[in-house]
């Protein structure tokens, strides 16, 4: 219990620091927003492409790192320093990856609907003129 509590804390501080650098995004990014919008973009597109950025990069990011740890605890030398003796090396735990990329998922949906939400108040005159 301890310990899904110390994990939670640190995912929401991880997602608290990506809503932060989304936001600044946000901000550097209000030109382009603007000209989609007066291109015609509707306010439901801008909210799903910011939305989909940040959602797409955390699932990336969490594929990558699962790949990484299957690598790394595959490669040989790993094995022969790590698990020296033992006939049955312990298979790879699919429950925890999989539980790890929900986790990315969720936090990659909650630290790009604000950013989302930003983009949408943007509006079309005040972001051409800036």
């Amino acid at each position: 219990m301890v310990t899904g509590g110390i994990a939670a804390l640190i995912l929401a501080l991880g997602a608290l620091s990506l809503i932060n650098i989304q936001l600044v995004a946000m901000r550097q990014r209000v030109r382009e927003i603007g000209v989609r919008r007066a291109f015609g973009a509707s306010s439901g597109r801008v909210f799903f492409a910011v939305f989909l950025e940040s959602l797409v990069a955390t699932t990336v990011a969490g594929v990558i790192g699962i790949a990484i740890v299957v690598a790394v605890l595959r490669s040989e030398w790993i094995i022969t320093s790590m698990f020296y003796g033992i006939q049955d090396i312990p298979p790879f735990p699919m429950r925890a990856a999989l539980i790890g990329l929900l986790a990315s998922v969720i936090v990659g949906a909650v630290s790009g609907f604000i950013p989302a939400l930003v983009a949408l108040r943007v509006k079309v005159i005040d972001a051409i003129r800036f």
